[in-house]
């Protein structure tokens, strides 16, 4: 169980950061002016397009709109909260993760819906959108997977007491 948790936890921290450098950088030129981005990135964002045939960061549906903000409000922060926890061993770290998991497995399912069914989508950029789908799962088991026990007592001991001494 110990290897499972420590390759959720590489998976989640992976694209716990590749989710927190792209969202401000790129993902949020879908929905905000141009203007507000330096010319390396919005060549970066055009590069990204044109080499993978992404008609959903070109065309910008109302509804991958919508996604973008989802991710810039809720999925961004969460990712933040997972590489702060994980890297520091916080327990509430699998509450975020499963969050996020949640976020990104509900937005992959409609945008792989969309560049399934469209027809549209090319080989390329089918799998430039699975490896989020497969990090939307693992962040979800990593949150569902119950923590090992750090200490264990001796058979038949109860622990120690959690009664206040009284003077």
């Amino acid at each position: 169980m110990g290897a499972i948790s420590l390759l959720l936890d590489t998976v989640v921290l992976l694209f716990s950061l590749v989710i927190s450098i792209a969202t401000p950088l790129l993902d949020a030129q879908s929905c905000l002016p141009s203007h507000l981005f330096p010319a390396p990135l919005l060549d970066l964002k055009k590069w990204y397009s044109d080499l993978y045939g992404d008609y959903l960061v070109v065309e910008k549906p109302h509804f991958f709109v919508g996604l973008v903000w989802v991710e810039i409000f809720f999925l961004w922060p969460l990712c933040l909260a997972n590489l702060y926890g994980i890297l520091k061993g916080r327990s509430w770290s699998k509450t975020t993760s499963l969050m996020a998991g949640v976020c990104a497995g509900t937005s992959m399912a409609a945008i792989m819906a969309e560049v399934l069914g469209s027809g549209r989508a090319s080989e390329k950029l089918i799998q430039m959108y699975s490896p989020f789908g497969a990090f939307a799962v693992c962040a979800i088991l990593r949150g569902l997977i119950p923590r090992a026990k750090k200490t264990s007592f001796a058979s038949g001991s109860l622990g120690p007491s959690t009664r206040k001494k009284r003077a």
